[in-house]
């Protein structure tokens, strides 16, 4: 308890942008606990953060090679991406927490990130899922550029392939509305389904996405080294849609899917994994507050209106 306690004031002091504390607190802590992933993750971020690069980068080796040598296992999945991220100057990394909701990216608007899985991101470019009508504002993606940035922000695809997509996007722009109205479908499906287990019909039509998403996928080296199933640009413009249908596959799979948590704010709904049992809101700034009229964050709000946000865990 008293380590999951640093951790949690560890990331806090992330939020506001008090890296230099958090690598004097953390790096006898890390000494002292080095498999222990969460923390490593997180003095990463703060090395990096600090304009040091190069250890973050030995840190992650030293302690891959202790869970190799040791325990015989590799780091999981967190801790590789924030090896990945920062070898790619990933400026998501660079972020000191300031209380925003929208991120701009390529020219586009785009939620912040709280759900801690792409599967679960792409759940959230909706808001307010219990509304109906939907309230004003709650569709993030309006249009298929905005999908294509999105599938590369969120690690989804590179750089080259999102280029290559905006520019048929703009050749095909009929495919284009069409392949986005099919992202929709399965964002749809995919909600129903990580919020009801006992929904069949949402589980069979996600993993119907997925086998089509599988017939395109190809093996190809990392940043990291490592390998990594992609959607091959065969795909065309329907190449986001196999992107999100393998990551919720790989969800769906996984153990965490058990820690799925739905935010239980009424303006809000929006997913994110609690995998420390401690977290209640996707943001405890906005939806936690106990103001009545605090925004939601899942809605696109005016920028004036998009300032107290936080994330917790």
């Amino acid at each position: 308890r008293r380590l999951t306690g640093v951790e949690l004031r560890a990331e806090a002091r992330l939020a506001l942008g008090q890296h230099a504390r958090v690598v004097t607190e953390l790096t006898p802590v890390v000494g002292r606990h080095p498999t222990r992933e969460h923390l490593v993750a997180t003095l990463m971020t703060a090395l990096y953060r600090g304009d040091r690069q190069a250890d973050a980068l030995r840190l992650y080796r030293r302690t891959r090679r202790t869970l190799v040598d040791d325990l015989g296992v590799e780091p999981g999945d967190r801790l590789r991406e924030v090896h990945r991220r920062i070898l790619r100057a990933d400026h998501r990394l660079e972020r000191t927490g300031r209380p925003v909701y929208e991120v701009r990216v390529c020219g586009e608007s785009l939620p912040w990130s709280v759900g801690g899985h792409p599967a679960l991101e792409f759940c959230n470019t909706f808001a307010g899922w219990g509304h109906q009508p939907p309230m004003p504002g709650a569709e993030w993606l309006r249009g298929y550029r905005t999908l294509a940035v999105w599938t590369g922000h969120v690690g989804l695809a590179d750089e080259v392939t999102v280029g290559r997509l905006l520019d048929l996007a703009r050749r095909n722009p009929v495919e284009a509305n069409a392949a986005l109205d099919e992202a929709r479908a399965l964002r749809a499906r995919l909600y129903a389904c990580l919020t009801d287990p006992e929904d069949r019909r949402a589980f069979d039509a996600v993993a119907r996405y997925a086998e089509q998403a599988a017939k395109t996928l190809v093996f190809r080296r990392d940043a990291d080294g490592r390998g990594r199933w992609w959607p091959d640009l065969t795909a065309g413009l329907r190449l986001p849609v196999h992107a999100v249908a393998w990551s919720a596959a790989e969800l769906l799979a996984d153990p965490r899917r058990l820690t799925v948590r739905v935010c239980p704010d009424e303006r809000c709904g929006w997913l994110f994994l609690d995998e420390s049992g401690l977290r209640r809101w996707c943001s405890l700034a906005t939806c936690g507050r106990s103001a009545a009229d605090a925004p939601c964050q899942g809605t696109s709000a005016p920028a004036g209106r998009l300032a107290g946000w936080t994330q917790t865990r």
